[in-house]
């Protein structure tokens, strides 16, 4: 078997600060010492095929990469938000930091980091994002396979709501969701923290709960904001106004909705879906049924949980969609937005442009 080592990174970087001692001569010390041991224990490895990536026979082939990434304009510059760290000088990558009650600290040396916007190199693999999904189909793997990296890229179609917001600038919000016919139970629209409107939708009376809101979540990994049961959030302060019913929607700002899903703010349509629901009953919001009770009139007031629609229930409550099933309601509600320039088809993708780690 070929071998290789992985050998330029953090560890080499921060030994050499502290002793003074130069990184090649100590890395090549532990390759050395490694490859003794490897030999010694008898393990089948090629050595005529060894590599280092901290040889410039290796990492000269990686620079003749980017350079041809930049000149076809795949490797840009992005102001991003990232993980820095003062004290180790560099930016970090989301599984070298640790959140703890009092932050975000780096693993290596438990060092603050905080979360700013910097100017990094970034590869523009969102181009490339339907090509690679069509191409699984030409390699010989397992569906199983398959099917994780297809959700790895994470490809889902749903539509953008225009939302006008009661201001007098006229805003108008972007609302993406993947269920266009739950529209008539929105009961709220939420707004990542970092979503570009945020303060400018913020009222002077609500500003302050605001900043405090916003710098907790800059404590928080986005791990810990996608697994955390407990929904936090903070009011704005604005109101938009529903596309068809013209009622006035509370604009919330939670950590729950994440910045790249969609448009960065989401419909709480919290009937049928479960984080909608825990997020409705903690701040009081309104819970609207929206599909045809099999039982009786009341089966559907004071709910415990959230109801999950299947495609078989039938649409009530909501206008000139009651009647029609699932499928029917989604197609319809699309067609008429878009004919009334409420709304568009929109298709949104879990995976992001690539930003390396340890940039400057």
């Amino acid at each position: 078997h070929p071998f290789g080592w992985d050998s330029f990174g953090l560890p080499a970087e921060q030994y050499a600060l502290k002793t003074g001692n130069n990184p090649r001569s100590f890395t090549y010390q532990n390759i050395n010492n490694f490859k003794k041991q490897i030999k010694m224990l008898g393990k089948g490895v090629d050595w005529d095929k060894e590599l280092s990536t901290s040889h410039p026979s290796f990492y000269g082939w990686t620079q003749w990469m980017f350079k041809k990434f930049y000149e076809n304009k795949i490797a840009v510059l992005q102001d991003v938000e990232v993980n820095f760290c003062e004290k180790l000088g560099t930016v970090l990558a989301n599984e070298e930091i640790i959140s703890t009650e009092k932050g975000l600290f780096s693993e290596r040396g438990n060092y603050p980091v905080v979360k700013k916007k910097m100017k990094q190199w970034v590869l523009k693999i969102t181009s490339f994002l339907d090509r690679l999904l069509q191409d699984l189909e030409l390699l010989d793997w397992p569906s199983q396979l398959k099917n994780i990296q297809s959700n790895w890229i994470g490809k889902k179609k749903g539509f953008i709501f225009y939302f006008s917001v009661l201001s007098e600038n006229n805003d108008i919000l972007e609302i993406f969701t993947t269920k266009p016919m739950t529209i008539f139970g929105v009961s709220a629209l939420v707004l990542s923290p970092e979503h570009s409107l945020v303060f400018k939708l913020t009222k002077k009376e609500h500003i302050d709960d605001v900043n405090l809101y916003l710098a907790e979540t800059k404590n928080k990994t986005e791990l810990n904001r996608q697994i955390n049961k407990q929904k936090t959030a903070v009011f704005t302060g604005s109101y938009a106004i529903h596309p068809f019913t013209k009622k006035q929607i509370p604009i919330w700002i939670s950590d729950y909705v994440l910045p790249y899903y969609g448009t960065g703010g989401v419909m709480s349509v919290p009937f049928c879906d479960e984080r909608d629901f825990d997020f409705a009953k903690k701040y009081n919001l309104e819970i609207l049924s929206i599909v045809e009770c099999k039982t009786t009139d009341s089966c559907f007031r004071n709910l415990e949980k959230c109801y999950p629609i299947s495609d078989k229930d039938i649409l009530a409550n909501s206008s000139f969609l009651n009647g029609l099933n699932v499928e029917e309601a989604n197609n319809k509600i699309i067609e008429i937005s878009t004919k009334d320039k409420l709304g568009r088809i929109h298709f949104t993708y879990q995976m992001r442009d690539w930003i390396f780690s340890r940039q400057r």
